[in-house]
């Protein structure tokens, strides 16, 4: 199986669609590029309230420009840089 972000048939981690309840949230397996770049992307706050599912973070306007890199590449490790937004609000 491979990544239900991406669609790359590469290793996966398991993410939890609801962030800071794990035994209550739904979970995906994304890959290691996807599953930093959501969490780089968008805030806890987010994720809970907006893209709690695949679909919604599939269709995440922010998150487009890197789905379409990385579905052309066989790269499994990459570097993430956390968005000024995320990061004023780890502040």
């Amino acid at each position: 199986m491979g990544c239900e972000l991406c669609g790359r048939a590469v290793e996966t981690t398991t993410h939890h669609l609801i962030p800071k309840n794990r035994t209550e949230s739904p979970t995906a397996r994304l890959c290691q590029p996807c599953h930093k770049q959501v969490h780089a992307t968008f805030t806890h706050h987010e994720l809970k309230q907006e893209y709690d599912t695949v679909e919604a973070l599939r269709g995440a306007e922010r998150l487009q420009s890197f789905l379409a890199w990385i579905r052309k590449t066989d790269k499994t490790h990459v570097r993430v840089d956390d968005s000024d937004r995320v990061r004023r609000w780890r502040d």
